[in-house]
């Protein structure tokens, strides 16, 4: 079963969206957050950004899986679906999923020239 989100939740009358599509949904979350230097462990779920972000991740797998040739319509929606994802990942913090940002976190400054 999905972590994020399961395939029941989700609706689009042109798709068909299974557990698998959901289940890929997760990696592809997990990876984005281990990208960011979180532990998807460490998260307490549900958190409602994940959730729309493996939304669009399953729907882009589903319309992928169900295109017919490359000029399908549903490649154009993976796109779409895609860009909404990546869109939503560009929120993600650690401050957003609840978790405490480590002490000393930030800008630092580095002397550079010779002596």
């Amino acid at each position: 079963m999905a972590k994020y989100v399961n395939a029941v939740d989700l609706s689009d009358p042109s798709l068909t969206i299974t557990e698998a599509h959901a289940d890929m949904a997760d990696v592809d979350v997990d990876a984005a957050l281990r990208e960011r230097g979180i532990d998807p462990a460490a998260l307490t779920l549900p958190i409602a950004l994940l959730t729309q972000i493996a939304g669009n991740f399953a729907k882009r797998h589903a319309a992928i899986e169900g295109a017919i040739g490359d000029d399908s319509p549903l490649i154009a929606k993976a796109r779409e679906f895609n860009g909404n994802a990546v869109r939503l990942l560009g929120g993600i913090n650690r401050a957003a999923l609840g978790l405490a940002v480590p002490a000393g976190a930030g800008y630092g400054n580095v002397v550079l020239g010779r002596s």
